[in-house]
């Protein structure tokens, strides 16, 4: 049974449509919000959406003073109830079969793992960065956020959850997690809003993506590459 964790800042825009998109999945026992929007509109148009779709009675919205994916993330597994946690970006939309996939996936002895990821966007150049995110999660075996990341709840709650850094607390889970067992790679995907690489511009974004995690790798502070992604957000 999954509890699906969903981090928020100041994402009014996405509301609407993450509702009406998890109103329309099914095998999703448990929704947890955890927001640390500075704007309380957000938090008003999230519950009326919320009571609209019918969603209420199994969801809850839980308020995080510190804006950071990994405290929140944290904050809405130590929350849940159900055996296995799916992590979402509010800007990222599941497969309709995800929560049956994920079901095989436990089943069959996996303890985490984490779907193929699509962008929202036409175009080859987009179609080849899918390519190279996914074949670069197959090759190393590691996860980004916006693969929509599942693991089960008793581990994740042992390895002490996300580590609190501010920027690549997914590849960083993905090391450990690695360390308990292959990774579930479910080819199903999920799709993921391109607005990021459209923004800053497709080669921007690639060789800053790249530079921040070769310096990640090499140690440097998580701290002072948030400094830099911040730019392309």
């Amino acid at each position: 049974m999954i509890s699906l964790v969903i981090p928020l800042y100041n994402e009014d825009r996405q509301i609407e449509s993450l509702v009406n998109h998890l109103a329309a999945l099914s095998g999703i026992v448990e929704i947890i919000f955890v927001d640390a929007s500075d704007e309380p509109a957000c938090r008003l148009k999230l519950v009326e959406c919320l009571e609209t779709a019918g969603l209420s009675d199994r969801s809850q919205l839980l308020l995080s003073d510190t804006a950071g994916r990994a405290q929140q993330m944290n904050m809405g597994a130590r929350a849940a109830t159900q055996s296995v946690l799916l992590f979402l970006h509010c800007d990222t939309r599941l497969p309709a079969r995800a929560s049956s996939l994920i079901d095989i996936a436990i089943r069959n002895g996996k303890v985490w793992g984490r779907f193929d990821v699509n962008f929202d966007q036409s175009g080859w150049v987009f179609r080849l960065i899918e390519t190279m995110i996914n074949f670069r999660s197959r090759c190393r075996r590691l996860a980004t956020g916006d693969q929509g990341i599942f693991v089960k709840r008793e581990l994740f709650l042992e390895l002490d959850g996300f580590p609190r850094i501010p920027l690549m607390e997914d590849i960083a889970i993905s090391r450990v997690l690695a360390q308990h067992g292959k990774p579930a790679l479910i080819r199903d995907p999920v799709t993921t809003s391109a607005r990021r690489w459209s923004n800053s511009g497709v080669l921007r974004t690639i060789l800053l993506m790249w530079k921040l995690r070769l310096l990640f790798w090499l140690g440097r502070s998580p701290e002072k590459l948030a400094l830099m992604y911040r730019h392309i957000r």
